[in-house]
C-alpha cells in the first residue's frame, strides 16, 4: 500500500516542477553570438523587464519568453519589449521577428511602416527602412498603416504574406508565395514554450491549407 500510494504523490510533484521549468515566464530560452540587453551583452540568465531594447549583431540571435509571449529575433535586429503586455506586443524598430502570442484582447505590434492588431496569433516581420513584410502564420491580425487598414486571416492559407511600402501602401502576394525565411516547425517550437499545442490544425504538409 505504501508504494501505491508514493507513486501518485511522485508523479504531481515531477509534472508540477517539470511544467513549472518549461513554461517560466519571462526568460532566455537560448542565445547565440552577440546580443545586446540595454546596450550591455546578454546572457541566458539575464532578466527581461518591460521597455528593455533587445539588439541583435551581425552574428546574433536570441529565443525567449516574456509575459506569456513567445519571441525569436535573429542577426541584426532591435526589439524594444512591451511595457504594457495587456496593450502592446513590442516595437520592431527593424530586423526580423517570429512570434507566438497568450490567448486576448487586440495588442499591438509597431513596425517600421505600420501597426499589427493580433490576438493570439503566430506571425514573422520583418522591419526594413525601404519597405516591411508581415507573415501571418496563422489566425488573425489587422495591419494598420498611414495609408490603408487590411485584415488578415489564414482561413484559407496558412502564412498569409503582406509587404508594406514606405509610403504604407499593402501589397498582397499571391497566394501560391512561399513564406520568408521562417518555417512552421519554428512556430510550432515557439507555441510549445507558451504550453499551447500546434496551430496547424490541418498538418505540416506544406503551408497550404487542405
Amino acid at each position: 500500500m505504501q508504494n501505491f500510494f508514493k507513486k501518485p504523490i511522485f508523479l504531481f510533484f515531477f509534472l508540477f516542477f517539470t511544467s513549472f521549468n518549461v513554461f517560466a515566464n519571462d526568460q532566455i530560452v537560448e542565445i547565440k553570438g552577440d546580443v545586446l540587453i540595454n546596450k550591455k551583452p546578454a546572457e541566458k540568465n539575464s532578466v527581461l523587464s518591460g521597455g528593455d531594447e533587445i539588439e541583435t549583431l551581425h552574428d546574433g540571435f536570441i529565443k525567449f519568453v516574456f509575459s506569456k509571449s513567445a519571441y525569436s529575433i535573429k542577426k541584426n535586429s532591435v526589439f524594444i519589449l512591451p511595457e504594457d503586455s495587456e496593450k502592446s506586443l513590442g516595437n520592431l524598430l527593424k530586423g526580423s521577428l517570429l512570434s507566438a502570442y497568450k490567448k486576448g484582447g487586440d495588442r499591438k505590434l509597431k513596425i517600421t511602416h505600420g501597426v499589427l492588431a493580433v490576438r493570439g496569433t503566430g506571425i514573422h516581420v520583418e522591419s526594413g527602412h525601404e519597405q516591411s513584410a508581415v507573415c501571418l502564420c496563422y489566425g488573425d491580425a489587422e495591419l494598420t498603416t498611414n495609408y490603408e487598414n487590411v485584415k488578415l486571416s489564414s482561413e484559407k492559407k496558412y502564412h498569409q504574406i503582406v509587404h508594406i511600402q514606405s509610403d504604407g501602401n499593402v501589397m498582397l502576394t499571391d497566394l501560391n508565395s512561399c513564406k520568408f525565411d521562417h518555417w512552421s516547425t519554428q512556430n510550432v517550437a515557439l507555441e510549445k514554450l507558451i504550453g499551447n499545442p500546434s496551430p496547424f490544425k490541418k498538418g505540416l504538409r506544406g503551408f497550404l491549407n487542405e
